[in-house]
C-alpha cells in the first residue's frame, strides 16, 4: 500500500450489531425535541413505541418490521443520540486517504467537533439484512430532514465521508442506498511495485456480506472502483451467491463489461486492514501478486 501509511492487521473487522452512522457539525446542534423526533418517525414508518423518551437518547420501536430471536419475535428499534462531543483525531491517517467521496473531506471534518448519531438496536443477525438496511436508510433520511446545519455524514464501519447534500439528492434505487451511504470503496498503490494497485470496499462485513477486492495493473483505477461497487450491488441484491472457484464477467481493456473476461474468484484474508475476509477477483492477464 501507499509508503507512507502504516497498517495494522491486527484491526478486526466484525459484523455491527448496530450499524452506526454520525451526523457532523461545526457548532453544536440544538436538542430535538421528542415529540418532533416522534412525528418525524412516525411519518417515516407508520406505527411506532416510544422506549426512550430522553431527548438525548431517543429510541423508538419500529413495528412495520420483525426481528427473530429465540425467544419470539420484536420489532426492532431505531435510536437517535444527541449532543456528543466528536473528536475527528480519532480519524486515523488511512481513514483519511480514503476520503473519496466529499470535496476536502479532511477539512471538512476537522473543522466538525460536534455530533449527532442514529443507530438501530435488537435487529443484527435477527432481522433480514436488506430489511435493517431499509429501516437505518430511512431513519437516516428521516433525521437529515431534521438537522439542515449537517455538515457531513461519517459511517465508522466503512470509514466513508460524504456530503448530506448528497444523501438529499441521492437518485438511486433504495436498496443501494446502503451502499452509497456505507460502504468505500478504497484505493491504494502497492509500494515498491511497478505499477500494481489494490481496490478494496469496506463495510459489507458490517451486514454479513463479504467485502470485494481486487489486486490488479494497467485497468484503470476508477473503472476498477465502480466494478467492485457493482459487485457489491449484486452480493446485496442476491445474497453473496460466488462461490470460491467460480468466474465472473470481468473487464476488457476499455474497462467495459466482457463475458469474453471471465475472472475467478475465490475468498481469501483482506490485504489493507481491517482484517476480514473479502472476495478476491482474480483480474485474469490484468492480476497482480501470487495467487
Amino acid at each position: 500500500m501507499n509508503g507512507s501509511l502504516k497498517q495494522d492487521l491486527s484491526q478486526q473487522a466484525e459484523f455491527a450489531n448496530m450499524l452506526m452512522i454520525h451526523l457532523l457539525f461545526e457548532e453544536k446542534p440544538q436538542l430535538l425535541d421528542h415529540g418532533i423526533v416522534r412525528q418525524a418517525a412516525e411519518d417515516t414508518f407508520g406505527d411506532i413505541e416510544d422506549v426512550s423518551n430522553d431527548n438525548k437518547l431517543l429510541t423508538f420501536a419500529v413495528k412495520k418490521y420483525t426481528a427473530h430471536f429465540q425467544d419470539g419475535d420484536i420489532p426492532p428499534l431505531v435510536l437517535l443520540a444527541q449532543g456528543i462531543d466528536f473528536d475527528s483525531g480519532n480519524i486515523s491517517e488511512l481513514e483519511r486517504s480514503q476520503f473519496w467521496d466529499m470535496k476536502n473531506g479532511e477539512e471538512v471534518i476537522d473543522r466538525c467537533k460536534y455530533s449527532v448519531m442514529i443507530s438501530d438496536m435488537m435487529s443484527g443477525a435477527a432481522m433480514d439484512y436488506k430489511e435493517r438496511c431499509e429501516m437505518v436508510m430511512d431513519w437516516l433520511e428521516c433525521i437529515l430532514d431534521l438537522y439542515p446545519s449537517c455538515k457531513a455524514v461519517w459511517t465508522p464501519t466503512g470509514s466513508k465521508l460524504i456530503d448530506p447534500d448528497s444523501l438529499k439528492h441521492l437518485n438511486l434505487p433504495r436498496d443501494q442506498r446502503f451502499i452509497y451511504t456505507c460502504v468505500n470503496a478504497r484505493f491504494f498503490n502497492v509500494e515498491g511495485s511497478s505499477g500494481e494497485y489494490v481496490v478494496d470496499t469496506l463495510g459489507m462485513y458490517a451486514i454479513g456480506l463479504p467485502d470485494t477486492q481486487l489486486h490488479f495493473k494497467v485497468l484503470e483505477p476508477g473503472t476498477v472502483t465502480n466494478y467492485a461497487y457493482n459487485i457489491c450491488i449484486y452480493n446485496y441484491d442476491e445474497n453473496a451467491p460466488i462461490a470460491s472457484g467460480e468466474t465472473i464477467d470481468g473487464l476488457d481493456s476499455k474497462g467495459n463489461f466482457s463475458r469474453n473476461e471471465q475472472w475467478t474468484c475465490q475468498y481469501e484474508n483482506a490485504l489493507i486492514q481491517p482484517a476480514r475476509t473479502v472476495l478476491d477477483i482474480a483480474a485474469a492477464g490484468y492480476a497482480a501478486g501470487r495467487r
